[in-house]
């Protein structure tokens, strides 16, 4: 039978391992499980996506090194949250300046504190290294062979990339082909010219796009009314919640039921339906599905009116779906007191609960509601807006399906 990276791994890193973990860490043995589940596919997407830009000899010199050391490593290193400091080596060779952000998504993936996030990685990194690296070992293979071996595991390595959550944001991939350097910015010479000629294309497309729109307007407004300047006015008025910008690519979702649903690519509604129709998908505790076009009133749960069309869309979802279950889950920022911060967030999870029951989804398919507060922002209170407004956000945990 022909060797499957991304199981080997999973063998090395089991259920036991993992529950001993969570044991040193302090953490919930289902959370760190969680983060392993992100933690394997990550570490050896990162591995391709180095070997795809060209640095398959360093890929194979960093695997071999890692067989070459004691693995499974002494799990005592984790007593403290303590991080492996040759695997975190390991994890910067790979993931460059990206590696604390990696940990960070982890870490609000899982629900684990970033220091059990940070430990993990370090700790996952060269046994999974290992495993390619005794592979490699085993195997007499070279850097052509490597290469090879690597493209014959990207379809099995990308099957379990958790669907919608953060790796495609910090990966900035959707499949591995032709994909350059992500994580250090750097780019081989010779891909350069080809690089710089896909988005030339797009640029020149998108520049004529505009003329014409701009065209269009200034050629279609009536004597007398002249567009109005939107003002900052109105911004103060309205508490949004996006945890993914989600890119303005719509196309329609038909249902079991045969409802037809508008939603965006990437969007809530389209990870709820790819999660149901899944048969691989398992229930959990945890919340990964976020609202992605919902919004209050200020400092309210007072859902806006635009906000209703995903209502509408979760509700007729959990219609075609009737052995679903879900959860609703609120989440806020840091900053101001902490009780009102969870008052808010378990008032809004409410509102929303209340609204998708009214909008046609059976009540028993909604499990109750949870607050979070701020437990699980990630950024200070005095970070940018931009970056605080990531940690708002009321999100979907499906209990059964």
């Amino acid at each position: 039978m022909s060797f499957n990276l991304i199981e080997s791994v999973k063998e090395i890193l089991s259920g036991d391992m993992t529950n001993r973990m969570a044991g040193i860490l302090g953490e919930s043995p289902a959370n760190v499980q969680q983060a392993i589940q992100g933690i394997i596919p990550a570490i050896l997407t990162g591995l391709m996506l180095k070997t795809d830009s060209g640095d398959v000899q360093d890929t194979l010199n960093l695997a071999t090194a890692a067989a070459r050391i004691d693995i499974p490593f002494n799990l005592n290193s984790l007593a403290g949250g303590t991080v492996n400091s040759k695997g975190m080596d390991f994890l910067k060779n790979i993931f460059g300046e990206k590696t604390s952000v990696l940990s960070d998504a982890i870490a609000g993936y899982a629900g684990i504190s970033s220091q059990s996030s940070s430990s993990l990685l370090s700790t996952a990194a060269p046994a999974a290294l290992g495993v390619l690296g005794n592979h490699i070992l085993n195997s007499n293979m070279n850097a052509s062979g490597l290469r090879s071996f690597l493209n014959s595991q990207k379809k099995k390595v990308l099957n379990v990339l958790p669907t919608g959550i953060f790796l495609n944001g910090i990966m900035g991939i959707d499949d591995l082909s032709g994909i350059a350097e992500k994580f250090t910015g750097s780019e081989l010479p010779e891909k350069k010219e080809k690089s710089r000629m896909k988005w030339v294309i797009p640029v020149i497309l998108i520049l004529l796009a505009a003329i014409l729109v701009w065209y269009f307007m200034n050629n279609q407004t009536p004597p007398g009314n002249q567009p109005q300047a939107i003002t900052d006015s109105v911004t103060p008025s309205k508490d949004t919640i996006k945890q993914d910008i989600v890119a303005e690519n719509k196309y329609t979702i038909k249902l079991p039921d045969g409802v037809l649903l508008d939603a965006k690519k990437g969007g809530i509604e389209d990870q709820l339906v790819i999660f149901f129709n899944d048969p691989k998908s398992k229930a959990s505790r945890r919340f990964p599905f976020n609202f992605d076009q919902l919004s209050f009133n200020n400092g309210t749960a007072n859902i806006t009116n635009e906000s209703m069309v995903q209502i509408q869309n979760v509700a007729s979802i959990l219609k075609a779906f009737p052995k679903a279950k879900i959860k609703i889950g609120g989440f806020n920022e840091k900053g101001g007191d902490s009780a009102s911060n969870k008052l808010l967030s378990e008032s809004r999870a409410s509102a929303v609960a209340d609204a998708i029951k009214a909008a046609g989804a059976n009540s028993i398919q909604i499990a109750g509601v949870e607050s979070f507060g701020s437990d699980f922002a990630k950024y200070p209170a005095d970070a940018v807006d931009s970056l605080r407004e990531k940690d708002k956000r009321i999100s979907i945990s499906v209990r059964s399906k």
